[in-house]
């Protein structure tokens, strides 16, 4: 399989990877540029080859030589982005159907095939509401992971199961809260996030953050997905005991209406949704 790099990045000048610097780790961003980029990715232990093309971004190559690119969004006149799409690509793979599979597999990035048979791996980031560059560095990993696993895969297996190598990485970005709910270690999930039909069953709502291990356990051996995020806790409003996240519907909702509050008002919207003052988008 090879790895597109002709079409998806114009590469500049090769430039050598520097040591390992995580000195800026607990920063925390609102909006990134190029310098920001490259302490992402120096820090990751990968290299910088280059600039975009066009835009505001940063051309990279991981440790194995898989490349990517990672691309401001939402871009300001002082050349910094309140947005950052880190992706990488490959040829001859791009059918939907494998598309598809790979998004059942893997609910950290987003697999799209295009007409020419190319196959996209897409990570977004939203930084105008705060992430430490560790966190983004953390999203480059794991795309690279899971582009490892998929560089590797037998695509003429229907086996779902994903590498335990790309699932941990994955994993890494999902809160799995304790094993304080009533049926913990039963080696099933009962967190109403990994199921279609959380909704409708009582005790799977409560244990949304409380079946840590039988959850955590079933991501990694590619059984269930995430199917619902709750987001952080970085809302206005976030903790006055009204679910602002326009997702939800029911009487746990907020009068908030707006886009802005999607994904940031987690502790609200977790406790209603427990007591069945919320449905699930």
């Amino acid at each position: 399989m090879k790895l597109l790099t002709a079409g998806l990045v114009a590469l500049g000048i090769a430039l050598g990877a520097t040591a390992q610097d995580t000195s800026r780790d607990a920063e925390l961003v609102t909006k990134i540029d190029k310098e920001g980029m490259r302490y992402v990715i120096e820090s990751a232990g990968y290299s910088v080859t280059g600039d975009l093309s066009s835009g505001i971004g940063l051309t990279g190559e991981d440790t194995i030589g898989l490349k990517f690119g990672m691309e401001g969004t939402a871009c300001q006149d002082d050349n910094t982005c309140l947005g950052l799409h880190i992706y990488l690509q490959f040829d001859d793979i791009g059918t939907e159907t494998y598309a598809n599979k790979i998004n059942r597999r893997y609910a950290a990035i987003k697999a799209t095939a295009f007409d020419d048979n190319q196959l996209r791996l897409s990570r977004y980031l939203i930084l105008d509401h705060g992430q430490t560059l560790q966190n983004v560095r953390t999203n480059l990993t794991v795309l690279q992971a899971i582009a490892l696993a998929v560089s590797n895969d037998d695509r003429s297996s229907d086996d779902d199961a994903s590498s335990s190598e790309s699932n941990d990485a994955a994993a890494s970005l999902i809160a799995w809260g304790d094993d304080s709910g009533e049926y913990a270690n039963d080696d099933e999930c009962d967190d109403a996030r990994f199921h279609a039909n959380g909704d409708s069953v009582t005790y799977k709502r409560q244990h949304v953050l409380h079946d840590a291990t039988d959850c955590r356990n079933a991501f990694q051996a590619g059984t269930i997905r995430l199917l619902l995020d709750f987001g952080d806790n970085s809302g206005n409003f976030a903790n006055d005991d009204e679910c602002d996240d326009n997702r939800f519907t029911g009487e746990g909702r907020s009068i908030i209406t707006g886009d802005s509050y999607v994904k940031r008002d987690s502790a609200d919207c977790i406790a209603a949704y427990q007591a069945d003052r919320l449905n699930r988008p």
